[in-house]
């Protein structure tokens, strides 16, 4: 980057909504364990007063649906997952009548093998689990996969939304039946799905998992040369397709034993794609409908929050930080931003939950993405919603505010927050004055209000504080904001080429 100088002035910089929302205040680095059980009952509550009737079939697309799909698992999965961090009788209640109802039976004819069919077998198995008299309650869905063992075929998982439907079906019978075939047959078909279903056609031979980008293609239709629709030079990695494939992952790692075989393997994957998610997280704590696309929002009248991949995501990084896979001090304020996001923006006061993309399998599809408009299937989403509250509800209560230094007393108020920078190259050296030792972050914006760079630092000292940043980005104008508990600044700079 050619710079001839640099023109520097301090400016009153108002953001955009989709960069920083009302509710974002120093409670966003906030979570009460008590706050988390009361935005997730008041969701599940809606679900459950809106839908009394375990059995009621739905119709969706003029097509008649039973009420054990896919969608209606993923509810239940959530459930029981927040079920098991706090024990309300209505929950298991609802559980064991929708159950009841269905005979503890998956898949339909002509479906024993599709995982969209057997997603409710994970809610059925963790209720056997709760009470293993009851074996009826797993007896159908084992002996799918039985069936399944009985031959060599591992090419089923050919869309990574199947990953989060039935992996963890395996995980969850290897450890009940105590039988190292379900761990086996788990892992050949989860890593053909991830290394050969990609390519021009199903079982095309190439990945479908991106390592050097550590996400995911939804299936081979969006391999390259398939990319994003918005910001054609990037990739598609549709949000809440990787989104299931991190949640099986949590899942398998959290239903298997620790001398799993290939356990390695799901925690490099999980680690990985954890690392990448992290970069993707939009400024107003969610997730977007396409992760390293951030203009695209899926339609023009979505505004670019989406609850449903954001829900996975805060659910399977809160599960790595408190099983010790991730580092706590650099993923849970990702996590904080995240739930609170949800539960401040997207939660209704009856409970409704916003901003959820329906059934689909890319950015455009479920469109739009509104606060106060349904997705098609209303289940779902919830179950993502539950799926997180289990999880961040274990992280109990938390207070990011307060810095990690070991200071036993910090000032209410700094009104003496200041910073200057230079640049070397395309090295931007941004110095920061603190008259006490906070954590800080700096982040860098182009004109339009989209995030380019991001950098927080928990351990600062009093006096200057010297930060660099790459400009990896090509503008000729940022939008640069130092903030800490206790103050903001932002200043514009102007590149002159």
């Amino acid at each position: 980057m050619k710079t001839l100088h640099l023109l520097f002035s301090s400016l009153l910089f108002i953001f955009s909504p989709c960069v920083i929302c009302a509710w974002q205040t120093r409670d966003s680095l906030v979570l009460t364990q008590s706050e988390t059980l009361r935005y997730a009952t008041l969701v599940n509550d809606y679900f459950m007063r809106t839908y009394p009737d375990v059995g009621a079939k739905s119709y969706v697309g003029n097509k008649e649906r039973t009420s054990k799909i896919w969608t209606r698992g993923v509810y239940y999965e959530g459930l029981m997952s927040l079920y098991r961090q706090h024990q309300d009788e209505r929950w298991l209640k609802y559980t064991e009548d929708w159950g009841n109802h269905h005979g503890w039976k998956a898949s339909e004819k002509k479906q024993e093998r599709h995982a969209d069919f057997q997603c409710c077998g994970q809610a059925y198995l963790d209720m056997y689990m709760l009470n293993p008299a009851q074996t009826v309650r797993k007896t159908h869905i084992k002996k799918l996969i039985d069936d399944m063992l009985a031959t060599n075929v591992v090419d089923d998982w050919y869309w990574v939304d199947a990953v989060q439907m039935a992996m963890p079906i395996f995980a969850q019978l290897g450890t009940i039946e105590k039988d190292e075939r379900y761990f086996r047959r788990m892992y050949e078909m989860y890593m053909f799905t991830r290394n050969q279903h990609g390519g021009s056609k199903k079982n095309g031979g190439l990945p479908l998992f991106n390592t050097e980008d550590g996400l995911w293609y939804r299936d081979y239709n969006y391999d390259p040369p398939y990319m994003d629709l918005k910001e054609a030079d990037k990739p598609c990695y549709w949000s809440r397709g990787n989104g299931w494939v991190y949640m099986a992952l949590a899942r398998v790692l959290y239903y298997s034993p620790d001398t799993v075989v290939h356990r390695q393997q799901y925690m490099d994957d999980f680690v990985l794609m954890s690392d990448a998610l992290l970069a993707c997280q939009r400024e107003d704590g969610f997730w977007g409908v396409s992760l390293v696309a951030p203009l695209n929002t899926g339609d023009t009248r979505s505004p670019g929050p989406e609850t449903s991949g954001t829900a996975l995501f805060v659910a399977g990084m809160a599960y790595g930080i408190h099983a010790g896979i991730l580092d706590r001090e650099r993923y849970l304020p990702c996590v904080i931003r995240g739930w609170n996001a949800m539960c401040k923006v997207a939660v209704h006061d009856d409970g409704f939950l916003g901003y959820v993309q329906g059934a689909g399998a890319k950015p455009e599809d479920g469109q739009p993405v509104l606060f106060d408009r349904a997705a098609d299937f209303e289940d779902f989403g919830i179950g993502c919603y539950l799926l997180a509250a289990a999880e961040v509800y274990q992280l109990g209560d938390v207070d990011l505010r307060e810095p990690i230094t070991g200071m036993d007393i910090l000032p209410e108020k700094s009104d003496n927050l200041d910073f200057s920078w230079t640049l070397s190259g395309d090295k931007l050296k941004i110095g920061v004055l603190l008259d006490t030792p906070v954590p800080v972050t700096v982040r860098l914006y182009d004109i339009s209000g989209n995030l380019v760079k991001a950098l927080s630092v928990q351990k600062t000292k009093t006096g200057k504080n010297e930060f660099i940043i790459s400009l990896f980005k090509e503008s000729i104008c940022y939008i640069c904001t130092v903030e800490t508990a206790f103050a903001i600044k932002s200043k514009k700079i102007v590149i002159v080429r």
